[in-house]
């Protein structure tokens, strides 16, 4: 995409970006993954059931998250064996489970959490709340552009 500035046009490589991104994102979590011996997919799995606990099905996982229905079930497993999450049949789908995070995962959740929190910060530093709300809505546009309805 070009956009018109003063100095001429000027080329944006938004979805170059993202993979820096990520990249940053998961680096932050090295010595976390080293000293609990897990992979990167069981924190994002952890961290997502634990932040969002309105989600609590794999499918979500797969459909909000956006990481594959393979890595998903893999990483269950192992938290399942971990104990850090257990898994329960749902009443309303028996050929679903609901996913609950145990408290012997409060001390990695917190861990996960504090390194969210400071990419958080890496991230948006220097950035007004004003500019941070209009990032948002662009988000939210970008999205709703690409076929992804309302967003919360």
């Amino acid at each position: 995409m070009k956009v018109q500035t003063k100095q001429g046009e000027k080329k944006y490589f938004s979805l170059a970006m993202y993979p820096y991104i990520i990249k940053k994102y998961n680096s932050l979590f090295e010595d976390l993954l080293k000293e609990y011996q897990m992979t990167q997919v069981e924190i994002d799995v952890l961290a997502f059931l634990a932040n969002n606990p309105e989600y609590n099905h794999a499918q979500d996982i797969v459909n909000v998250r956006g990481i594959s229905k393979g890595h998903v079930s893999l990483a269950i497993e192992k938290l399942v064996k971990r104990g850090f999450i257990t898994r329960n049949p749902d009443p309303a789908n028996r050929r679903c489970n609901i996913l609950y995070v145990e408290d012997s995962a409060n001390k990695l959740v917190k861990q996960i959490q504090d390194i969210q929190h400071q990419f958080d910060e890496m991230s948006f530093q220097d950035i007004s709340q004003d500019e941070l709300i209009q990032y948002h809505q662009t988000l939210q546009k970008i999205y709703q552009n690409l076929g992804g309805g309302q967003y919360e």
